[in-house]
C-alpha cells in the first residue's frame, strides 16, 4: 500500500521540528559547498526573508536567490502562530552571515521585516559587508525639514520613484539615517529602505 501525502506531510513536520535537529552542524557544510560551486567571492549573494505557516508549524527561513529561484540555508521553527519578532529574526539571520562572511550579502524581505530595529541591527553591526532592501509600511514617518510625515503623505507620481537619501526614518531616536525610495503603485505607495 503506498505512502498517503498526509502521512510523507507529517513524517516531513516531526522531522522539521526534532529538538536533535542542529542545521549548522550537518547542513551549513553543504551550504557552504553549494555556494562555493555556484557563486565566486566577487558575487554579491542576494538572501530572502521569509515566514510562512505550513498547517500548524510557523517556519522563519532565509534564502539565497538563484536563478530565480529560492534555495532555502536556514530556518527556525517558531512556537507561535503570526509575524516573527527581531529576536527571532536576528537568531536565524546572524547565523548566516557568519557562514558567508566572505562574500558581500544584500538582504530582501516583505513588510513584515519593516522594523527600523531590524535595519538599525544590520546597519550597525554588519558594515560594508550588509546591504538591505526592507519595504516600509506607508505609516512609518520620516522626517522632512522639522517635521515628520508618514510616507503615504509624499507626493509622488503614480509609476514613478522617488528616491531619498539619507533619511531619519520613524520618531525614534539613534536609529541612525537611511536611504529610501519611494515607489508610488496605483492606489497604494511601496517603500524601500536600505
Amino acid at each position: 500500500m503506498p505512502i498517503q501525502s498526509e502521512s510523507k506531510r507529517k513524517h516531513i513536520q516531526r522531522f522539521l521540528t526534532l529538538k536533535e535537529l542542529s542545521l549548522p552542524i550537518f547542513w551549513f557544510p553543504l551550504v557552504r559547498i553549494m555556494v562555493e560551486e555556484v557563486f565566486s567571492f566577487t558575487s554579491e549573494l542576494i538572501l530572502i526573508i521569509d515566514r510562512t505557516q505550513w498547517q500548524n508549524t510557523n517556519i522563519l527561513m532565509i534564502s539565497v536567490a538563484w536563478k530565480k529561484r529560492a534555495l532555502p540555508i536556514y530556518w527556525k521553527i517558531l512556537d507561535h502562530k503570526g509575524a516573527s519578532n527581531l529576536i527571532e529574526q536576528q537568531a536565524v539571520i546572524r547565523p548566516v552571515l557568519r557562514l558567508l562572511k566572505r562574500y558581500k550579502i544584500m538582504i530582501t524581505a516583505d513588510r513584515e521585516f519593516h522594523s527600523i530595529f531590524l535595519s538599525h541591527w544590520l546597519k550597525k553591526s554588519h558594515k560594508n559587508q550588509v546591504y538591505f532592501v526592507l519595504i516600509q509600511r506607508k505609516s512609518t514617518s520620516i522626517k522632512q525639514g522639522k517635521k515628520y510625515c508618514q510616507l503615504s503623505e509624499l507626493k509622488v507620481k503614480v509609476g514613478t520613484a522617488k528616491l531619498l537619501l539619507n533619511q531619519k526614518i520613524t520618531k525614534i531616536n539613534k536609529v541612525g539615517t537611511y536611504n529610501l525610495l519611494v515607489y508610488k503603485k496605483q492606489k497604494d505607495i511601496d517603500n524601500y529602505v536600505s
